[in-house]
């Protein structure tokens, strides 16, 4: 009797603890979707668009997050991560000073844009799903009128789709508008995107294609022999705040991509950018040598000329705008190559091909834009 009254004993302990292990089961499977709600609901003060966000974080678990806002130096930072510590929005604004300026020196750097942004937005997207916006923001005691806008970054880690692009760029234009609001920039809110509109990386057409487009100077300039039957990358939008005509060179392959076959391409030969406003002293854009582009609003802002890149300036809608022209990322391709450093006859080639690269983006870019005040640098 003692042995049948252990055994149901045992059995009730073994049930019981099944049933534990089922209630917490089915506590974890409630609790998970009530805190992804509430992660969802609570992130970035609560202005992340609900369908958006579902969109870019895809099937992720959401895990934390937190936001901070110092009124003083209108600092504004936002953040919400997976539950693997993997970054599924991240927001930063910076009214001005030195941490603007680094940021914007890095993104410089980097060779943007990866994408220009349609719908006449000011920015464009990096080549890892960061939207980069810069509307007006007068903050007061700037030196320079162009030190009056507000930076703000949106990143969302895995923004891959066209439909996850269209989702970021509605997120990056919302905590935009409310990062301005939250500011006091005043001003009219940035233009939402169109249904489905996302960020654009670019037209790509065989060199003699790109007459009359905004990337017209490779047509009308003495291009490297080994550009003359290649590939023009057209990346400029308007109201962009910086714009790129690349030149590259024939090549065996192509890439497959989302909205179609790209052309075959080998190196970059040539660079074109456009610079709209103040970015940073210290900018060092990709292949333009080791000098930074004298981009500071102030006195620097002159033209120039080296052998590694030339620059103009205008003004264009009131800001301050430059043009540059460089060479691809690692060194020059020249009709004539011969051995050892480039001589002084090599140097005054360099100087003069890069004059008159810039001459014609910019002549074309201020015809365009409406621009007034155009500098050129001197002849070499």
């Amino acid at each position: 009797m003692a042995t049948g009254i252990r055994g149901l004993r045992r059995l009730w302990l073994w049930g019981a603890a099944g049933a534990v292990v089922v209630l917490v089961i089915v506590g974890s499977a409630v609790r998970a979707p009530a805190k992804d709600w509430w992660l969802g609901r609570q992130a970035c003060g609560g202005k992340l668009s609900a369908d958006d966000l579902a969109t870019v974080r895809t099937d992720v678990r959401l895990g934390s997050e937190e936001e901070s806002f110092d009124k003083v130096s209108g600092r504004y930072s936002c953040l919400l991560e997976d539950e693997n510590g993997k970054v599924v929005v991240a927001v930063e604004a910076y009214p001005d000073g030195y941490e603007r300026e680094k940021e914007l020196a890095f993104a410089g750097g980097s060779h943007p844009p990866h994408a220009v942004l349609p719908g006449g937005l000011p920015g464009f997207e990096s080549d890892h799903s960061e939207v980069y916006l810069m509307p007006e923001c007068p903050r007061g005691g700037e030196p320079y009128e162009e030190s009056r806008k507000l930076l703000v970054t949106t990143w969302t880690y895995f923004a891959e789709s066209r439909e996850e692009k269209a989702a970021m760029l509605r997120l990056a234009v919302g905590m935009t508008n409310e990062v301005s609001e939250k500011l006091g920039c005043g001003g009219e809110p940035l233009p939402v995107p169109d249904d489905g509109a996302v960020p654009d990386t670019g037209t790509y057409v065989p060199r003699a294609e790109a007459k009359g487009t905004a990337c017209d100077a490779f047509t009308t300039t003495r291009v490297p022999a080994a550009g003359r039957e290649g590939t023009v990358r057209i990346a400029i939008a308007d109201a962009g705040i910086v714009g790129r005509c690349t030149l590259y060179e024939p090549g065996a392959t192509g890439d497959d991509t989302e909205d179609g076959d790209r052309p075959a391409m080998g190196d970059p030969l040539v660079e074109l950018t456009s610079w709209r406003g103040y970015w940073s002293v210290n900018m060092r854009e990709m292949g333009s040598g080791p000098d930074p582009l004298p981009m500071d609003p102030g006195p620097a802002w002159k033209p120039a000329l080296t052998e590694s890149r030339a620059w103009a300036v205008a003004r264009c809608g009131g800001e301050s705008t430059g043009f540059a022209a460089h060479w691809g990322y690692d060194y020059p391709h020249w009709e004539e190559r011969e051995p050892g450093p480039p001589t002084a006859k090599d140097r005054q080639k360099r100087r003069e091909l890069l004059r008159e690269y810039v001459a014609a983006f910019a002549k074309d870019q201020v015809r365009r834009g409406n621009c007034t005040d155009l500098r050129l640098p001197p002849q070499p």
